[in-house]
């Protein structure tokens, strides 16, 4: 292959100088393109011209690490798996740009040319989370720093600042130069930038790149100190600032909530945010300018302050992948979350598939084991529970894994002398279950017809801002309702949704504690997706601020008035003082033998219940409902505050309707609403499933129903159905076997 010389470092600062200097796109600041119209941006950045046809299996690859015997030995293994693509050089940087400039391509290549010998795919990475250990030492500038002064080790992982121009300039340089090397090679669909990266949005980062770019970032955003100091209401406790020199980072305060300031917390939540998809963009620039054609993405995880959901991240990605380890213990806490962001990634781009780009097989650790390992069943529920949820590949952790470096990895497909684990039968078994449905999975993804909204900006003014215990449980336990009743749910973010069109296609709207939900725009849109004959339901905790963290003066919810002309004026916590426990049971009616009782709501309509429990310890709103609404439900309590007072409210508008909760039923009074609104859920279910068993309906008029629990689980079908898996014929009262998985047709 042919070696670029080595320029000097005096001449790869003067290049660096060009780069950023001269490319256009760059110039233009994310929060700017948070700003401005994100659609008008889109046609700048070319997306990938690749459907994806064939549904991808296989595992993450290391083969700079074995001889080419030993990789084509791993091959052979795979394929017997039926396994057709892999991940590769996702962590080999420093293996291949061997010095600046310095390309060792060799290896990838002869890997590359074997793979397409067995007609098998790959997706390259371009390693940008973790760089070749000449860089850092010549440049230990892009580093982290954890402290002022105090940089990060330059052998950790995630260990250079991603705001820092050098070396955002090596990354553009190697990504640009990887694109040319491999954009034709037959075996390459797609491009994977950096390596779990949302660890940074949590970060501060003292690196002098950083300071600069966090004044930048707030100049951009608020303009003027004048317009900075409005918009967070700096007046409250004199902290009005004359320059935003005056503005640090935010870091932990000395009271009892550790945060100096929940505002510029959540401003700083909003730079990180824009300071990682920029940096992804930059890749993504590089990519294409390089030729690249294939689909672009990143291995995002499963965590609340999750980004790929972001308008700025479709600007550079095609499709999400979603990093997903599951536990052998996990409970119906772990699935709601597990499942929501499945949803939430499938829905990201549009594509109505994400990929699975790590998944456990067998053990997990690092350098000792965490857990058991699952058992076949459990195993197979795994890989067909997340089929079901949209994914288009599984690639394991792994096929090959590292005996040294940063630490030796328990878990994955083969032994550590690279024969199969005894377990990998049962990689063999779902391959023969993948390689005849995939392509079918493909043709027929999720069938949504409900969709919730909820993105990055509502998640983290939610988290900055936790206004109860367990406020954060809403959203998880949304979707949850969704898939007990076999609803398909796509996950909307708000910018998305203040496009009228992008709503039409669905039945449902919710939107659960969206705190920040101050768009003026997206009120009208939901306001003409009702008149035309939408359901909308918003939880609490909606509307309490706005998108710089302050709470509204009007009340809450009071720019949704002309949807639910209902106004929340203040909330309390109504529950009994030791919980539950002393409270009285409001099945049969309230009691005054207690001084103070758990409030339950009494519902109008009684097919909703006769009695709801107040779920999250007795949060209850204060509701005002003007005389354009319909009160549906009201409190239950031994206060005289709350007695009686408005819980739930309907208003017609239109063909359409808008409830508006004051309260988060501890029962299954939201699955009963949604049910009595939007009765149509396929005709598979006569009632809910239980806790733990999950319901996704797809295209083709089938409805995968799985069950994560390790113990059986009744379900109630409305007719018979066969179960595509094992030809046999369900009907009627039946159980689940322990972590069984239908496919009703």
């Amino acid at each position: 292959m042919p070696k670029n010389p080595d320029p000097s470092r005096r001449e790869f600062l003067a290049n660096t100088g060009k780069i950023v200097v001269g490319e256009a796109l760059l110039s233009i600041p994310a929060a700017e393109i948070h700003a401005e119209s994100t659609a008008s941006n889109m046609k700048m950045m070319p997306k990938s011209r690749q459907d994806i046809t064939e549904f991808h299996y296989g595992a993450s690859v290391y083969p700079e690490l074995q001889t080419r015997d030993e990789w084509n030995t791993m091959l052979d293994h795979f394929q017997r798996a039926q396994m057709n693509c892999v991940r590769v050089s996702d962590s080999s940087w420093g293996n291949i740009e061997t010095a600046s400039g310095h390309y060792e391509f060799g290896w990838l290549h002869h890997f590359l040319d074997d793979l397409e010998k067995r007609k098998m795919r790959a997706i390259l990475g371009t390693g940008s989370y973790i760089p070749p250990q000449w860089l850092t030492a010549a440049s230990p500038e892009i580093l982290v720093q954890l402290h002022p002064g105090v940089k990060a080790h330059p052998m950790a992982r995630h260990a250079p600042c991603l705001s820092q121009t050098l070396y955002r300039a090596a990354v553009r340089r190697y990504s640009m130069a990887l694109g040319r090397e491999f954009k034709d090679h037959p075996t390459v669909v797609g491009w994977q930038m950096g390596n779990e990266e949302e660890g940074s949005l949590e970060r501060l980062c003292f690196n002098p790149a950083c300071e600069h770019a966090w004044r930048e970032w707030l100049k951009k955003t608020y303009h003027t100190p004048d317009e900075f100091n409005r918009r967070l209401n700096l007046v409250s406790w004199g902290m009005r600032v004359d320059s935003f020199d005056a503005v640090p980072q935010p870091g932990e305060g000395v009271e009892e909530s550790g945060v100096a300031l929940a505002a510029l917390t959540l401003a700083h939540r909003r730079f990180r945010r824009d300071v990682l998809l920029d940096f992804f963009l930059i890749q993504a620039k590089a990519l294409r300018e390089a030729g690249v054609h294939q689909w672009i993405l990143t291995d995002w995880n499963s965590q609340w302050h999750a980004v790929a959901d972001d308008p700025m991240a479709a600007y550079s990605m095609d499709i999400a992948g979603l990093n997903e380890y599951q536990h052998p213990g996990s409970n119906d806490s772990f699935w709601m979350n597990f499942t929501w962001q499945q949803d939430m990634h499938r829905s990201a781009y549009g594509r109505t598939h994400f990929i699975t780009t790590e998944t456990r097989f067998g053990v997990i650790g690092t350098t000792s084991i965490e857990d058991p390992a699952p058992t076949r069943e459990q195993y197979l529920m795994w890989g067909l529970e997340t089929a079901a949820m949209g994914t288009c590949g599984i690639f394991y952790w792994s096929g090959n894994r590292w005996r040294g470096g940063h630490w030796p990895h328990w878990g994955g497909l083969l032994d550590w002398s690279g024969h199969p684990e005894p377990d990998f039968e049962w990689a063999i078994d779902l391959g023969k279950i993948l390689a005849k449905w995939g392509k079918h999975l493909i043709d027929h993804p999720v069938k949504a017809t409900a969709a919730i909204l909820n993105d990055f900006e509502q998640r983290a003014a939610l988290d900055v801002y936790p206004h109860v215990k367990g406020s954060n449980t809403l959203l998880p336990r949304s979707f949850d309702a969704m898939h007990r009743l076999g609803i398909g749910v796509d996950s909307i973010n708000l910018a998305a949704a203040a496009t009228p069109a992008n709503l039409k296609k669905y039945s449902l709207v919710l939107i659960p504690a969206a705190t920040a939900l101050d768009n003026a725009q997206l009120t009208a849109s939901l306001l003409e997706y009702v008149q035309a004959g939408g359901v909308l339901i918003i939880t609490p905790f909606t509307s309490y601020m706005d998108k710089d963290g302050i709470f509204r003066g009007d009340g809450f919810g009071a720019n949704l008035w002309e949807l639910t002309r209902c106004v929340v004026r203040t909330v309390r916590w109504m529950g009994s003082a030791d919980g539950s426990e002393n409270g009285d049971s409001w099945s049969s009616g309230p009691s005054a033998s207690t001084l103070r009782s758990d409030p339950a709501v009494s519902w109008i309509d009684k097919g909703l219940g006769e009695f709801s429990p107040v779920g999250l310890e007795g949060f209850c709103e204060f509701l005002e409902v003007d005389s354009a609404a319909e009160t549906i439900g009201t409190f239950k309590s031994t206060q005289a505050i709350l007695n009686g007072r408005p819980a739930a409210a309907q208003r017609k508008l239109g063909r359409g309707i808008a409830v508006k909760l004051g309260f988060w039923p501890e029962d299954d009074a939201l699955l009963r609403l949604i049910k009595l609104y939007v009765p149509d859920s396929g005709g598979f279910l006569a009632g809910p499933t239980p806790q733990g068993v999950i319901a996704v309906p797809h295209t083709d008029n089938s409805l995968f129903v799985v069950n994560t629990k390790g113990s059986e689980m009744p379900v109630q079908l409305a007719r018979s159905c066969a179960d595509r898996l094992t030809n046999a014929i369900v009907e009627g009262k039946t159980k689940l076997q322990p972590y069984q998985v239908w496919w009703l047709k």
